[in-house]
């Protein structure tokens, strides 16, 4: 007689004491030196688009609810999360409607439509990004000059140090490695302050809320390519780059420049839409990282970490096959 009585599984399903609320709330603390690193460069620009977000995301989930007629899931403070990234990534020169139909987005198109929370297979941050820089790409772009808080409210547009680079490779030798660590470039919100968004990602690696993996793989990925794109163009070899140690700089530049920080630290290991498995988790972040120097060196579009983000996203399904192998699995006919 071979009939299967049991079936074992590989998750132990522990009872944990970690709840949606308490990981969202731990989230958002990791966010808070990112956004007072914005706020302190953009001042009101900045927490006006960020405000506009949240209680754009909030209120399209309550509406969503009541037509739905679901119990509102605002409680859990997942949606409110979710509206704080779409603040932090866009410029804080917006006009005030972009972040309003980024939260209405991030909810409604990212989520509701796939079935709300834990049904999504994109993360629903980028799919409004994606949505809001096709149809409105000049808006995206108003990138606001850095100043310190306190000096005045004569905001100047400005652009990334990307966009600057990516018109001409010789203003390279114009950034400050210092600057861009800190902060004091132009970009969205919560994008520039590079060292606040590491901190906080640490953070969320030691409190066990985001796989070591995929930030780590995503700076092996950036790392490994970034070596390999600069010690290959040509471009940089007639600048007089010759040592190893300047080569390194152009990579930290990378590193520090763009969005690659919140992508590798926030949005990538984003827990319903990125992979399970410690390999999968691992690929995913390494997907990212090469991603977003391919696309920096040699794709159209300024970055490339959401877009790798976004790529990884499909690619989920098949990385969660990569798990270790079930000890004890009853084998049918055996």
């Amino acid at each position: 007689m071979n009939q299967n009585l049991l079936t074992v599984s590989t998750s132990p399903h522990i009872l944990g004491c970690t709840t949606l609320r308490s990981m969202y709330l731990e989230m958002m603390i990791a966010l808070a030196p990112a956004l007072i690193t914005g706020l302190y460069f953009f001042g009101a620009p900045g927490l006006i688009t960020v405000c506009l977000a949240v209680a754009s995301a909030m209120v399209t989930e309550y509406v969503i609810s009541l037509i739905l007629k679901k119990p509102s899931t605002l409680g859990n403070l997942h949606v409110v999360l979710m509206g704080l990234l779409m603040g932090l990534i866009l410029p804080p020169g917006a006009p005030w409607w972009l972040p309003v139909v980024g939260g209405f987005l991030t909810v409604a198109l990212g989520m509701s439509i796939f079935g709300g929370n834990g049904a999504y297979p994109f993360n629903p941050v980028l799919v409004a990004w994606a949505a809001l820089a096709i149809s409105w790409p000049e808006a995206m772009g108003a990138y606001l000059e850095p100043m310190a808080l306190g000096s005045g409210d004569d905001w100047m547009e400005a652009e990334t140090f990307l966009m600057q680079l990516k018109g001409d490779i010789g203003t390279l030798e114009m950034f400050e490695l210092g600057n861009v660590w800190l902060g004091k470039m132009a970009g969205g919100v919560g994008t520039t302050g590079t060292w606040a968004l590491l901190a906080g990602g640490i953070y969320l690696v030691i409190r066990r809320l985001i796989p070591w993996q995929l930030p780590l793989g995503a700076l092996i990925g950036a790392l490994g390519m970034g070596l390999v794109a600069v010690y290959t163009d040509e471009r940089i070899a007639e600048m007089g780059y010759e040592e190893f140690g300047a080569y390194l700089n152009v990579v930290w530049f990378h590193l520090g420049a763009g969005v690659f920080m919140i992508a590798a630290f926030f949005l990538g290991p984003e827990p319903v839409s990125s992979p399970v498995t410690p390999w999968g988790t691992f690929l995913f972040g390494l997907g990212v990282g090469l991603m977003t120097i391919i696309v920096r060196f040699w794709g159209s579009p300024i970055d490339g970490a959401f877009y790798g983000v976004l790529l990884m996203n499909a690619a989920t399904p098949l990385l969660d096959r990569i798990r270790p192998r079930v000890i004890g699995k009853v084998v049918s006919g055996a």
